[in-house]
């Protein structure tokens, strides 16, 4: 089995993706052989620019599904306060059914306050925020696994328990870094997604798995810099730096990168940036990409992948 198989493509489409400019990107990461593609769940762009097309998620989940055939997609990661736990949940018994059971159901505790408020729903605080997550695995579980569930919470309600049985099971992601979460994700997850810690950050957190007795997967999803070789790498950082007003020089912004968890390398290194993650315990990696137009950096990706 090829190590891209283990990979896949994460796109930001609220920050001006059109509609079929995503499934042209999913479509592109499928013949390229890369096992996923994810795509935010945001109603409004990140990056507070105005007037950017930001197709809501679950409705082009749903394109996908028939527009691909056999790469693995989905919400990373899907906001618990947008949508009712149980609707969420059949949501995804849907387009996985769709999809031939491909889907990837990514889900969080939400955390961008703009998009809720510009949309009428509630933005609590971080605690509430935990203990509704907490409250929704409850009831997202049992229906994306059995089509069963029976759950009367503080903040959220299902029951039930005349669903047609499953076909097919949902493949559960949970995202975060918080220790909590970490431990609902040994309760109630597949696998645990983290974005782009260092190493040692990675191990810290990771040890909140251990004897949860269940098999969870681990990934990584963030940002990255692959060039030919070390001149065209230094270009690279050069044109970011410009995108980013950064000052300094290219050695020291590779740093800052790397510092904040950055996967950064040329062809011939960047195995070893992955590599090292692999060694401790990461069985997947999700290249996060802006600019789905550059297909020169993910094209040398897809290559770099296919030969580890």
């Amino acid at each position: 089995m090829e190590f891209i198989s283990k990979c896949g493509l994460m796109v930001e489409p609220q920050e001006g993706m059109a509609s079929n400019e995503l499934l042209d990107a999913a479509a592109f990461a499928e013949t390229s052989r890369f096992g996923y593609f994810f795509r935010s769940d945001h109603l409004l762009p990140t990056s507070r620019k105005k007037g950017l097309d930001s197709p809501e998620c679950w409705t082009t989940l749903g394109a996908i599904a028939v527009r691909t055939a056999k790469i693995r997609f989905g919400p990373m990661v899907s906001p618990m306060g947008f949508r009712n736990p149980a609707l969420l949940a059949r949501m995804a018994c849907t387009v996985n059914s769709l999809s031939g059971g491909r889907l990837q159901l990514g889900v969080g505790a939400g955390w961008y306050r703009d998009e809720y408020r510009a949309h009428g729903l509630k933005f609590p605080n971080l605690e509430t925020r935990k203990r509704q997550f907490r409250e929704a695995l409850r009831i997202i579980r049992p229906l994306t696994q059995v089509g069963r569930v029976d759950f009367e919470g503080k903040y959220f309600s299902a029951h039930l328990d005349d669903l047609p049985k499953l076909k097919e099971k949902v493949h559960l992601i949970i995202g975060g870094r918080a220790p909590s979460i970490v431990k609902e994700t040994a309760a109630y997850g597949d696998e645990w997604n983290f974005f782009a810690p260092v190493p040692d950050a990675f191990d810290a957190i990771k040890r909140h798995l251990d004897g949860s007795g269940r098999r969870i997967e681990i990934s990584r999803m963030g940002p990255f810099v692959i060039a030919e070789n070390a001149a065209s790498l230094k270009e690279r950082l050069k044109r970011g730096m410009r995108e980013n007003r950064a000052s300094g020089d290219e050695d020291a912004y590779a740093r800052a990168l790397r510092k904040r968890g950055w996967l950064l390398g040329t062809e011939r290194d960047f195995p070893d940036c992955v590599n090292e993650l692999r060694e401790r315990g990461v069985g997947k990696f999700y290249f996060q990409v802006w600019d789905t137009g550059n297909k020169e950096q993910v094209d040398l990706l897809a290559r770099v992948l296919r030969g580890m």
